[in-house]
């Protein structure tokens, strides 16, 4: 009995996106296909995955030169995480919290490549929508709250164990990070054509993490100078101000 289009085209679908297809270790995994030639499938599922892993190394460029065991964690990543989207960055985001819950069992391999990973997302994510992390948060003017205080919609903080930034200077491939706790702030300041990495001091990452929403800067606990804090702030696009 033949059966129902539907259950084909998930069989299909399964196939096309399993390890063994795509690695060569097919096998009888195929054997509900029928009428359908396994070699150009084969050939078909190879080139997705190629165009899946082009858009992931993509955003993580660095994360790939630094991973070890590279082949096995892409193969596990492959039979375990289907691809559910076309978006580039969301491809990425997948493989990076893929990497993470391995990262729970496995130390990581060198061990600041997790700081490498997340600062190639947020670089990313600011990139590809510098707005879209405010974008369900009420801009509109409130006559009422004039003045009041929020982090800017174009910021991502990272709060990272090693100092990664010297991987991402040009001719730094071999740069060995230093072990300290470093505040970093991703942003895309007015003016500027994609992402910029700043170290803040502890205090303004803690103020910037702490102004998730409207706030009344007159109700906070602040010391002299802090207006032209602020202003600084605000010039760089950390920090948005209500009309």
């Amino acid at each position: 009995m033949a059966k129902p289009l539907l259950e084909r085209q998930v069989n299909l679908i399964e196939h096309m996106t399993s390890g063994a297809v795509i690695f060569g270790a097919e096998g009888d995994s195929a054997a509900d296909l029928e009428g359908i030639d396994r070699a150009l499938l084969r050939v078909e599922a190879q080139f997705s995955y190629a165009k899946r892993m082009e858009k992931i190394t993509a955003v993580l460029p660095r994360t790939f030169e630094l991973l070890e065991s590279e082949d096995a964690h892409v193969r596990a990543f492959v039979e375990s995480c289907p691809p559910t989207t076309l978006s580039r960055l969301e491809n990425a985001c997948q493989f990076h919290r893929f990497l993470v819950s391995c990262w729970k069992h496995e130390a990581p391999d060198p061990p600041y490549i997790g700081d490498v990973a997340a600062l190639e997302i947020a670089c990313a994510k600011i990139d590809s929508d510098p707005e879209h992390h405010s974008s369900d948060r009420a801009t509109g003017a409130d006559p009422a709250h004039s003045g009041d205080i929020r982090r800017g919609p174009s910021v991502i903080l990272l709060r990272c164990t090693y100092d990664v930034r010297c991987i991402f200077e040009t001719g730094s491939e071999k740069a060995v990070p230093v072990k300290r706790d470093t505040p970093l702030v991703v942003a895309m300041p007015p003016g500027v054509d994609g992402p910029q990495v700043f170290e803040v001091v502890p205090a303004i990452f803690d103020l910037l993490a702490a102004l998730d929403d409207w706030t009344d800067p007159q109700g906070l606990d602040v010391e002299p100078g802090f207006a032209k804090l602020l202003a600084d702030l605000a010039e760089r696009g950390l920090v948005e101000v209500r009309p």
